[in-house]
């Protein structure tokens, strides 16, 4: 995904703050204990339709997918959030389904409007300050969560949300990156059509 070379973590905070979130930020507010911002890299990844947020029965799911690199000698996750521009009073990340029930692969947001994925397809579980994350390497994966609010009626489907993945450390500083969420509303999803759909459905002959 490529991002335009104003949209940075600032410019987001202000934007999100000013739609009505009251959210803390270090440089206008003060100095705050987080993360250098050259010790980690989150970068956003995927196609648009892979990080969104999606209105469902009782709340919003949120998928982002993204890749987490340590610059750090010494690092490790403590916690995650997702940060948007309306409040969330509200918010869990799916839980490891190794924890649950110790038989199930898939974290499931349990909704039918919202697909399952496979642990490992998942970085939720890093979350665990027992796990370093060495110098150079990186997790790649969706991050999924689900708050009890919905979708402000400001934000129209398909469009463009933004938001925040915050990562905390050890230590519990954090570091802030900005991502893009696609709202998909009135549960649903997009649909991509097959090229082979219409051979698998072919319309019916009538007899002659």
């Amino acid at each position: 995904m490529k991002k335009d070379k104003s949209y940075d973590s600032l410019a987001v905070a202000r934007r999100i703050r000013a739609a009505g979130r009251p959210i803390y930020i270090g440089e206008d507010d003060g100095e705050a204990r987080s993360i250098p911002c050259d010790g980690l890299r989150v970068r956003q990844t995927g196609g648009q339709l892979e990080s969104c947020a999606i209105e469902c029965a009782g709340g919003t799911a949120y998928i982002v997918n993204v890749v987490i690199t340590s610059k750090l000698p010494t690092f490790a996750i403590s916690d995650f959030d997702i940060q948007t521009p309306w409040p969330t009073e509200y918010f869990r990340l799916l839980e490891d389904p190794l924890l649950i029930d110790g038989h199930s692969r898939r974290y499931r947001f349990g909704v039918p409007e919202v697909q399952d994925f496979e642990r490992e397809q998942v970085i939720n579980h890093y979350a665990d300050v027992r796990q370093i994350l060495r110098f150079g390497h990186s997790l790649s994966g969706f991050l999924l969560g689900i708050g009890f609010e919905t979708i402000p009626e400001r934000f129209r489907h398909g469009m463009m949300v933004p938001a925040f993945v915050m990562v905390y450390d050890q230590f519990g500083h954090p570091h802030r990156s900005p991502v893009e969420l696609q709202a998909i509303r009135n549960r649903t999803r997009p649909r991509v059509m097959r090229k082979s759909s219409l051979l698998n459905h072919p319309d019916p002959i009538a007899d002659r």
